[in-house]
Formats: structure tokens, sequence, C-alpha cells
């Protein structure tokens, strides 16, 4: 079998290096739509709630006593901010797969090019 050519090693790299990066940036679309649900979630649950409820919120291991439209607040600037890094990630995962598209179809058009020796005694094509 024919050694594949320098050129064509670097364009699989970098084939490989987009599924790499789709596949990096489906992980971070999924973590944070997560986070945004759990967000949505706690929002829900504090509009449940009377006005004069003791709510409490998570800063790091501990529980601390919050105001409760103070933390609605925070939540909705939370969830503001997760939709917009969703949709921007969106965005970079249909470039990324718009580029792999195309890295495939230079790949594959490479492979089915003929090389001199196809045919057989060095000739370019049949006389």
């Amino acid at each position: 079998m024919a050694q594949i050519p320098p050129h064509l090693q670097n364009q699989i790299r970098k084939f490989q290096e987009l599924q790499q990066k789709a596949e990096l940036l489906g992980r971070q679309q999924m973590q944070l739509e997560r986070e945004l649900n759990d967000t949505e979630r706690a929002l829900t649950e504090l509009d449940q709630l009377d006005q004069n409820a003791v709510v409490y919120k998570t800063i790091g291991a501990i529980l601390v006593k919050s105001n409760k439209d103070k933390l609605k607040e925070e939540l909705n600037d939370r969830k503001e901010t997760l939709d917009m890094r969703i949709q921007t990630i969106k965005r970079q995962e249909e470039r990324t797969k718009s580029e792999l598209e195309e890295k495939q179809k230079e790949i594959q058009a490479a492979l089915q090019q003929p090389k001199m020796g196809d045919f057989g005694g060095g000739f370019p094509g049949p006389m």
C-alpha cells in the first residue's frame, strides 16, 4: 500500500482536530444547558414562594441567607448569561461542522486522485 503524502497527512490531522473541537463544543453545550435548566427550576421555585419567605443561596460549600428579590435578580442574570453562552457555542458548533464537512470533501477528493504510478510503467496514462 502506498504511503500517504505529507499534505494529505496534514489534512487528516486538521480533520481530527476539528472532530475533537466539535466533541468539546457539544459537551460544553450540554453542561451549559444543564446549568440553565437548574437555574430555570430555581426561578420557578422562587416564584412559588411568598414574598416574606426565607431563602438561602449556596456560596461554595455553605448556605447563606439571602433576599428573595435579590436572589431572583441574580438568577435571571445567570440565566441571561447562560442563554448567550449557549447561543455562542451553537454558532461555533455550526461553523465547526461546516469546516468538518469541507475538510472531509478535500480529503476524499485527494484520495480519489490518480497517482503517476497507478497505470503501470510510470507513464501518465494509456497510450
